[in-house]
């Protein structure tokens, strides 16, 4: 009896011990093979392109002409010949006044001015007998010019009563009604007329920028106003020789055309104003940095192993960044999972 039960006891301690190393073989095997396939990381090939550095800003479309419409002479309106939204030549007729008393003041002073004429001839004619003395000729002369000089401010107040468009473009807004009393260079205005063939941007920037912006360089403007965002190219036209001792920024104004008028005055942009731009350079997406104190690093993957390389930075622009010396094209450029990476560790990449 005391035999059996220690064969039993044995056999059991054998599949014990058995088990216990198939475990513990099993856990050294999972451990190689998680050391072999690496710390999982996302990584890219490193490519040359475009970088450009720019400044930032948001604005508001302004229209590069526009004005106010108002009358030169005082009168009720007898007729408005045009609606908003119309287009308008310079010069084109908007609407017209009551003239009738222009008119008759203007043949009144036209028939005293013939009469002033006629006796001035007689006069002047006179005068060659000796008849009649210098002073009356030049009395009747002053007469003669006064009465001229009536005239042509008569002719130009009966020119007036008709009210036109000082520029071409739209009529954004028509304030006017017929009947309506209306008095001369009132502050109130009849019309106001956007000429938004050429829009204009104002933007403001750090005075820092003042040595690094000039005329005639490019910027993007991205507009939200359309339905979908729309980029368009601008140029800088002027730059305000001044800063704002205030805020500390200076004006700079951008041209954008739009003969189509296919963008209005008021729309809402972004703008981005590239001062420096270098092609066939080599480029990183902004997510690959690592900073650690000043210096700026980044990880390649080498023989599956990853490599630290400091780098030196160049122009910055959305999502890119210029790599002036540290490494090359065609290198794989680790751009997630860095982070947690030591020199040498073993690393796994996935496919983007």
């Amino acid at each position: 009896m005391n035999t059996k039960l220690s064969l039993l006891v044995g056999f059991c301690a054998a599949l014990l011990v058995s088990g216990c190393g198939n475990s513990s073989a099993t856990h050294v095997e999972s451990s190689a093979e998680a050391r072999e396939r690496g710390i999982p990381v996302e990584a890219v090939t490193v490519e040359r392109g475009l970088v450009r550095a720019s400044f930032q800003a948001s604005t508001v479309l302004e229209a590069e002409e526009e004005t106010d419409v108002i009358a030169r002479v005082s009168g009720v309106i007898e007729q408005v010949l045009v609606e908003e939204g119309d287009y308008v030549e310079q010069g084109q007729a908007l609407a017209r006044m009551e003239s009738a008393r222009y008119q008759y003041s203007r043949d009144q002073i036209a028939a005293e001015l013939n009469g002033v004429k006629q006796e001035l001839e007689r006069m002047q004619r006179l005068a060659t007998q000796q008849m009649v003395s210098q002073e009356t000729i030049e009395r009747l002369q002053t007469r003669h010019d006064s009465l001229t000089a009536q005239l042509k401010l008569a002719d130009l107040d009966l020119h007036e009563t008709v009210i036109r468009a000082p520029i071409s473009g739209h009529i954004a807004h028509r304030f006017v009604k017929q009947g309506n009393m209306i008095q001369a260079y009132q502050s109130k205005a009849l019309f106001h007329i956007v000429n938004d063939t050429t829009l204009r941007a104002t933007l403001n920037l750090p005075e820092q920028a003042l040595r690094q912006v000039a005329v005639g360089q490019n910027a993007e403007l991205m507009l939200q106003g359309t339905g979908d965002i729309q980029k368009l190219v601008a140029q800088v036209a002027r730059i305000s020789p001044t800063v704002d001792s205030t805020t500390g920024t200076f004006r700079v104004v951008l041209t954008i055309p739009n003969q189509e008028h296919r963008y209005r005055a008021g729309m809402f942009s972004r703008v981005l104003l590239h001062y420096a731009e270098k092609d066939n350079v080599v480029r990183i997406p902004h997510q690959a940095l690592i900073r650690i104190d000043q210096s700026a690093y980044v990880y390649v993957v080498k023989d599956e192993k990853a490599v630290r390389k400091e780098v030196h930075l160049g122009l910055r622009e959305n999502g890119w960044i210029e790599i002036v010396d540290g490494i090359d094209s065609g290198e794989t450029l680790v751009i997630t999972g860095q982070n947690t990476l030591r020199e040498d560790a073993l690393v796994e990449v996935i496919a983007l």
